[in-house]
């Protein structure tokens, strides 16, 4: 772990931290002048192109070697290759929105070689689709899991700048708290709802917008000591969460989520939007360059339609940070299924709601807010037929449809709901795990 000449940790270089360290995320709203607007605009669109161009020279090169599946094998190059071809991307900006670029872009390379390289070639279903019915031909861009081009109306607005002898840092002066980030040394003006640690060093600063609003993510190390570990537990204080569409979750109780729909309830006014950028779009026009220049009217309208996203996943965030604290909090452990959401969300009945739901960002606030509380968080095998056993008495079905929303027992007899009957069996199952290692008191 870098320190300084007094001892302090300033870089966060090193990858395990000391007993009792604790890397964590501080969110906070922003307020940037007109004048740093325009620079953080600026920072996004730059980040953007280059990870664009990092793309594009990926395709030529697999083009040129004949790729047609398996491992990508690509020395990435220096983002300086990339910014001596354009004025813009001068040194105006901070240097690692263009490291941002090439670490994205890395991220992107290794996922495709750790999911999707070791399979036979694969494409999506829109793609597959076009190939069956007018005899559409598929390109690199085509393959499943293939880095893609950044849209500016969809992408991420944002990137990330490190620590580096204390360049990121709060300032307070008359009352006020400012965020100095490289190239914004005069300060960001930041609402401080929450005091950082007093220990805590900024490891790094992730700058975004969302809709209209900007917000910072401050990654922070400090001496946090986990709570002590519930040595026993009683069968009372045990939970199963069986996974549902519509609801999120049915536990072992019975209970719901009461979960809100949030994307649901925006679907007409995104259509309204969408309807209405298509129309702009038609409008743009071409520059002596050949860029497609937009007119403000559809800038200003994709600005709405990341506000109206933008919202709908705050309501999310929040309504799952409330539960999952609830759970964590009422119950020492906490049994789920070992779902494969990631095949669930190509079924198009399936995905649509799953991808509203969040319930993978769910699993996830449960398992650190486990660990922080000294709660038991486990996760049922693959292989355990949560839905298809009896709750009752543990006979096992040998078929049973995703339409039979009832359990119907053929051993006893029991006629019970098929999420509920699943979260017993989760419950159980915990029980079982803990009862071997002694815990269950």
């Amino acid at each position: 772990m870098a320190i300084t000449k007094e001892g302090v940790h300033i870089k966060g270089t090193k990858k395990s931290l000391p007993d009792g360290w604790s890397t964590y995320a501080f969110r906070y709203a922003i307020f940037p002048t007109p004048e740093q607007v325009t620079k953080l605009e600026k920072s996004f669109g730059c980040e953007r192109k280059v990870y664009n161009e990092y793309v594009s020279d990926l395709y030529e090169y697999l083009e040129s070697i004949g790729f047609e599946s398996g491992f990508i094998r690509y020395k990435v190059p220096n983002y300086t290759t990339i910014t001596a071809k354009y004025d813009y991307l001068d040194k105006s900006n901070d240097s690692f929105v263009y490291n941002d670029a090439k670490m994205r872009f890395q991220a992107a390379i290794k996922k495709y070689n750790e999911t999707y390289a070791k399979q036979p070639i694969q494409y999506k279903k829109s793609v597959r689709k076009k190939m069956k019915t007018i005899g559409y031909v598929p390109t690199l861009k085509d393959i499943k899991g293939m880095p893609k081009f950044h849209s500016k109306k969809q992408g991420k607005l944002s990137y990330t700048t490190n620590q580096t002898n204390g360049n990121i840092k709060i300032t307070q002066e008359n009352g006020a708290y400012f965020l100095c980030i490289p190239k914004f040394q005069e300060g960001i003006s930041i609402h401080l709802h929450r005091e950082l640690p007093i220990d805590g060093i900024i490891k790094k600063a992730t700058i975004k917008r969302e809709g209209t609003k900007y917000v910072v993510s401050l990654s922070v190390d400090y001496f946090c000591p986990n709570e002590k570990q519930v040595e026993f537990v009683t069968a009372d204080e045990v939970i199963g969460l069986d996974y549902s569409q519509s609801e999120l979750y049915v536990d072992s109780e019975g209970r719901t989520a009461q979960y809100s729909r949030y994307n649901k309830i925006i679907e007409k006014r995104q259509r309204r939007i969408n309807k209405s950028l298509a129309r702009k779009k038609n409008n743009a026009k071409t520059d002596e360059t050949g860029n497609i220049v937009y007119s403000k009217n559809y800038e200003k309208q994709v600005k709405e339609y990341q506000k109206v996203t933008t919202k709908a996943k705050n309501q999310r965030k929040d309504f799952l940070h409330k539960k999952s604290n609830q759970i964590t909090n009422d119950y020492h452990a906490i049994v789920v299924e070992d779902l494969n959401l990631s095949n669930l969300a190509q079924c198009l009945s399936l995905g649509k709601k799953l991808h509203d739901n969040g319930f993978g960002m769910f699993r996830m606030m449960l398992q650190y807010k486990s660990k922080k509380k000294g709660k038991y968080y486990i996760v049922a095998d693959k292989y355990f037929a949560s839905s298809k056993l009896c709750s009752e008495c543990n006979h096992k079905k040998d078929k049973l449809k995703i339409s039979e929303r009832i359990y119907m027992c053929d051993n006893c007899g029991t006629k019970i709901d098929r999420d509920y009957n699943a979260g017993r069996n989760l419950k159980y199952y915990g029980i079982r795990i803990l009862h071997e290692q002694s815990i269950i008191a």
